[in-house]
Order: C-alpha cells, then structure tokens, then sequence
C-alpha cells in the first residue's frame, strides 16, 4: 500500500494528493492480480482475476479524469486571482 498521508489541506495546486495515493493503489493492484491470474490454472478464477484488472483500470480512467477536472478548477481560479491582481 502506497503511503496514506494524504491528509488534505486544499493547497494541492492542480495536484490531489488523495487522487495520487488512489492511482498509484490502483496500479499496485492491477499487477498483483496480474501476477495472480499469470500463476493461476483454474479459468474461472483467472477470468475473475482479469475482470478485476478491468474494473481497476476503469477506476484509474476516472481517477485521471477527475484529477484534470481539479486542474482545470485551479487554473480558472488562478486566472480569477490573476485578474485581481492586475487591478
């Protein structure tokens, strides 16, 4: 497991530390169960096991969406503040 200090202090700038932990979780899982399903010789678990790294993966497509969407917010914040500023 990736380290869980991921206590947020809404200063990310445009990076999640949360998103991050939970990305790189993903990742770590998809290549156990990978190794798991390669070692494995019953079908329907190695079947299982690849619907698992499926399913991880599309967390980890949402997980990435989700951290531009953060991105994206913080870039029109500092547009906002720059505009302030420039006054």
């Amino acid at each position: 497991m990736a380290d869980l200090d991921a206590k947020c202090a809404h200063t990310c700038k445009g990076l999640c530390k949360a998103l991050e932990i939970a990305s790189m979780n993903e990742r770590t899982a998809i290549l156990h169960y990978a190794e798991l399903r390669d070692s494995c010789t019953y079908p329907e678990v190695k079947t299982m096991l690849n619907d698992l790294i499926i399913e991880k993966k599309k967390a980890i497509e949402l997980l990435e969406k989700t951290k531009e969407l953060v991105r994206g917010k913080f870039g029109v914040l500092d547009q906002i503040r720059d505009g302030y500023e420039l006054e």
